[in-house]
């Protein structure tokens, strides 16, 4: 296991933890419509990563498997977010937010299927509309039910939802963790 001594953040890997890895934020599939990170490498803090192990087992017997769109983001990384979308509802404002991201104890995940396809979940990572808050009745039956499902995966395992978010899930009082500085940021994202 990869730990970097700062922020006690651990590398996470698709054969190591057995989730998929797509950050968004490493391509220009996102919503500023270029890269932010440098590379697709994803870190966690450990204490979620502890949770995040948990979420993974009580998919198992399901035959699902969670999606990783991101997870821990540095802080200039944030800064640039947010000025592509200054509503804090979506985005937290790093001058006042607690930015549990930048902290290392919040991701962002969906669950796929065991050929890969995501479930549906109503509406698109990144939509930044009410049709992606918790409890949208706005939604179909289905991706109501595969809300509740993830909801509750990660309600189990140690984590609390975000309320205008189906996606985001973080570690409950984030701001007990530090806030990981730019200049202790790991290698090779920013």
């Amino acid at each position: 296991m990869m730990i970097n001594n700062i922020g006690n953040l651990v590398l996470l890997s698709e054969k190591r933890h057995t989730v998929t890895l797509d950050i968004v934020y490493a391509s220009s599939n996102n919503f500023t419509g270029k890269p932010v990170y440098k590379s697709n490498l994803c870190y966690l803090h450990t204490d979620a990563l502890t949770c995040l192990l948990k979420a993974v087992e009580l998919l198992k017997p399901l035959n699902l498997r969670l999606k990783i769109r991101d997870a821990f983001r540095p802080l200039l990384a944030q800064k640039t977010l947010f000025k592509h979308m200054p509503d804090s509802d979506y985005v937290g404002n790093p001058e006042s937010d607690l930015c549990p991201h930048c902290r290392g104890v919040a991701i962002d995940l969906t669950i796929t299927d065991h050929f890969g396809r995501e479930l549906e979940m109503g509406s698109m990572f990144d939509d930044f509309r009410p049709l992606a808050h918790h409890g949208n009745d706005l939604v179909s039956e289905e991706a109501q039910r595969n809300r509740l499902l993830l909801a509750g995966v990660m309600n189990i395992a140690g984590f609390k939802p975000l309320r205008t978010k189906w996606w985001h899930y973080q570690l409950p009082n984030p701001d007990s963790y530090p806030l990981i500085p730019e200049e202790e940021t790991p290698e090779g994202i920013i």
